[in-house]
């Protein structure tokens, strides 16, 4: 009987836990049913207080400025090899270098001899030869290397106006007149004082060649076109320039120390200097 008595009463506990569960279960759908459904897609982003991207930044922008993005098409490429400026400096302007005017002499330091139809000269820019009322060339610039002239009537036979002569050589140039020219650059050197004696201004000085003639060192000068032969140290001669002493010859060097008053000068071989 006892028995009997404890099944029933597992029996009215089962079915209270079971009746308690499904109120539950009721309850739970009823309120399920009775709220709003979650939003969705860009509805629930808005919802959330989130903004579409153009939205978004729009409104992002007009409550902090700072935060507007930059407009990338304001800015420009910069080559990476390229250095930036120095702030401060100014950038020189490019362009073609401007040529030398055409038709004027050239100023130059150097001068030069020349022999033309065999009389020799010493010439700067600007002088004009042969000597005299006979001109027929203007010299336009003197180098280290070369001598250019320029035709001062008419041109040559093949049509040009100006020519060049190197150091060592001599060339013929004939005129379009038929007159002809022998020219030859003897010697180059430094200019000091006035012209050149072609334009008859100055003294022109030169060593023609240093030689060694029985253990004794000799030099050849020549002074405004005259020639002086085979002077030693120690000899004086007379020149159109004055009385020149030889001080030393260094054969080897290829060089002579000369006075001159009181002056002192040191000559290569094939130089020349105008005073």
């Amino acid at each position: 009987m006892s028995q009997n008595r404890r099944v029933l009463t597992y029996i009215a506990i089962a079915l209270i836990v079971g009746a308690a569960l499904a109120l539950a279960v009721a309850l739970a759908s009823s309120g399920a049913a009775g709220s709003p459904a979650a939003p969705s897609g860009e509805a629930a982003l808005n919802a959330a207080g989130v903004y579409a991207d153009d939205e978004g930044t729009a409104a992002l922008a007009a409550a902090d400025p700072a935060k507007e993005q930059p407009l990338l098409d304001k800015f420009t490429s910069k080559d990476p090899f390229i250095p930036f400026p120095t702030p401060g400096a100014s950038t020189a302007p490019t362009g073609s270098p401007t040529a030398t005017p055409t038709g004027k002499p050239v100023p130059s330091d150097l001068a030069a001899k020349i022999r033309v139809d065999g009389t020799n000269y010493t010439v700067t820019s600007g002088d004009k030869v042969p000597g005299g009322s006979a001109a027929a060339f203007r010299v336009m610039g003197v180098t280290s290397g070369d001598v250019t002239f320029a035709v001062l009537d008419g041109k040559l036979e093949n049509g040009d106006k100006s020519f060049s002569v190197n150091l060592g050589e001599q060339v013929t140039v004939t005129l379009d007149s038929g007159v002809s020219y022998e020219i030859r650059v003897l010697s180059i050197g430094a200019r000091s004082g006035g012209g050149g004696s072609g334009g008859g201004k100055g003294h022109s000085i030169s060593v023609l060649s240093i030689n060694t003639q029985n253990g004794t060192a000799t030099a050849t000068f020549e002074v405004d076109g005259k020639t002086f032969a085979d002077k030693r140290v120690g000899d004086v001669f007379s020149t159109s320039w004055g009385e020149i002493e030889v001080l030393a010859i260094d054969a080897a060097a290829q060089t002579v120390t000369i006075r001159h008053g009181d002056q002192t000068l040191k000559l290569y071989a094939g130089q020349v200097i105008i005073k």
